[in-house]
C-alpha cells in the first residue's frame, strides 16, 4: 500500500474518533451536574502509527513498512489514599480495544482487546505524565498458510498474545477535557504455540483525546507512610504447548522456577531466579528429551497484588533449539494469597519469542 493510501485511510478514521469525542463533550459541557467522585471514568479515543521493525533478515521484505490504526480506550483513576500507598503514585487502570492495520497484504490487520496499568509520574496540572504497561488478546487477519500465506513468518494463528509499555503525555484543556500523545513498543507473538512465530515488534505514537464527566480533584502531594519491603522466595511450575519449529506436532515444555525478590522501592524489586525447563522434541520417529538450566536476573514492578518482571539470564545447560547463549525472561503474576501465586510467563530469545507457559506455585 503507497503513503498516500495510508495517509488516506488514516485520515478516514478522524471523523469517527472526533464524532465520538465531540458527542461526549457537549453531554460533559452542556448536561446536568458533574457527578463528585474520587474514582473518576475517563472515555479516550487515538489514532495510531507506527514503524515495524526488522529484527531479523527473514523479515526484510517488510522494512519501511509502517502500522497504522485507531484505539477506544475506558479508563478510571484511581484517587485513594490506599492506591498511593500501595503504588507510591496515582494510578489509572483500563480497558481497550484497537484496529492495527499492518500496511501489508502478507500481514493483514489485527484487533486486539487489551488491559493496562498507568501510574503517574506526575498526576496534576495542566500537564501530566504517566507510564503504561499492558497486554491483551488478538485476533490475526492473515495467518502463515504453506500455500495462501508461505511468505508471512510473523505469526501463524489467528489468536496471538500483545504486549506493550510505553510513556504518555496529557494537555488538559479544563478538568475534564485532554489531549494526550502515547509513545510505546509493541509486541505481538502467539507465544511459540504455532511456528512460524517471529512476531511483529513495532513502536506507536499514538495521538488522541480524553474526557471524563465526573467533577474530581487530585489529592495533594504529600509524604507516603513506612512500608516494609519485602523479601519473597517463590516456587513456581509451569506448562506450555509449543509447536517444534521443523513440523507439526505439539510438544510439551514443563518449566520449574526458583524466584527471590528483594524489594528496594515501593513499587520495584530486585530478582534473581533458577530456571529448569524440559522439553520433548519429536525429531522424525524419535522423542529427545531435552533440557535447559539457567540463572536469571532483574527488575520486579509490584502493582498491588500483581508482580511485572523482566529479567534476562545465559545458559549453563543449553537445549539444542536455543538460538544463542543468552534469553529473557517476562512474567506477570499474581498473588492469590500469603502463600499462593499464579500468572504467565513468556520466554524469549532476543526479539523472537520461544513460548508462553501458565504458572501456578507457592511463596515460601
Amino acid at each position: 500500500m503507497s503513503y498516500i493510501a495510508k495517509m488516506a485511510e488514516l485520515k478516514s478514521y478522524i471523523p469517527l474518533m472526533l464524532t465520538l469525542i465531540i458527542l461526549l463533550t457537549f453531554n460533559t459541557l452542556t448536561g446536568a451536574q458533574l457527578n463528585k467522585s474520587r474514582q473518576p471514568v475517563f472515555y479516550g479515543a487515538s489514532l495510531y502509527y507506527g514503524k515495524f521493525q526488522v529484527h531479523t533478515s527473514t523479515l526484510y521484505p517488510y522494512n519501511g513498512i509502517n502500522p497504522y490504526g485507531i484505539e477506544f480506550e475506558l479508563s478510571q483513576f484511581m484517587l485513594t489514599d490506599n492506591i498511593r500507598e500501595s503504588f507510591g503514585a496515582f494510578i489509572k487502570w483500563g480497558v481497550g480495544i484497537n484496529y492495527v492495520n499492518f500496511a501489508h497484504e502478507d500481514l493483514g490487520y489485527s484487533v486486539t482487546g487489551l488491559g493496562y496499568l498507568e501510574p503517574f509520574i506526575k498526576p496534576r496540572g495542566q500537564w501530566r505524565y504517566s507510564l503504561k504497561i499492558g497486554s491483551g488478546l488478538a485476533y490475526m487477519s492473515n495467518p502463515y498458510h504453506e500455500v495462501r500465506n508461505p511468505q508471512n513468518l510473523t505469526y501463524s494463528s489467528q489468536l496471538a498474545f500483545p504486549l506493550f509499555g510505553g510513556l504518555s503525555a496529557y494537555y488538559f484543556i479544563n478538568k475534564q477535557l485532554a489531549i494526550k500523545a502515547t509513545a510505546s513498543f509493541q509486541h505481538i507473538s502467539n507465544g511459540g504455540i504455532k511456528q512460524p512465530n517471529l512476531g511483529i515488534n513495532y513502536p506507536v505514537i499514538a495521538i488522541g483525546m480524553e474526557f471524563t464527566n465526573h467533577n474530581y480533584m487530585v489529592p495533594p502531594q504529600k509524604k507516603l507512610q513506612h512500608y516494609n519491603k519485602e523479601k519473597r522466595l517463590d516456587l513456581l511450575a509451569g506448562y506450555s504447548l509449543k509447536e517444534d519449529t521443523t513440523n507439526t506436532n505439539n510438544q510439551s515444555v514443563i518449566t520449574l522456577f526458583i524466584n527471590r525478590t528483594w524489594q528496594v522501592s515501593r513499587i520495584n524489586a530486585l530478582s534473581i531466579s533458577g530456571m529448569f525447563e524440559y522439553h520433548q522434541l519429536q525429531d522424525f520417529d524419535k522423542e529427545i528429551d531435552q533440557w535447559s538450566i539457567a540463572p536469571l536476573a532483574g527488575n520486579e514492578f509490584l502493582l498491588g497484588r500483581l508482580r511485572f518482571g523482566q529479567q534476562i539470564g545465559l545458559y549453563i545447560i543449553k537445549g539444542e533449539e536455543a538460538p544463542n547463549m543468552m534469553l529473557q525472561n517476562y512474567y506477570l503474576r499474581y498473588k492469590i494469597n500469603a502463600y499462593l501465586m499464579t500468572g504467565v510467563n513468556l520466554k524469549a530469545h532476543g526479539r523472537v519469542a520461544d513460548y508462553l507457559s501458565f504458572q501456578i506455585g507457592i511463596i515460601l
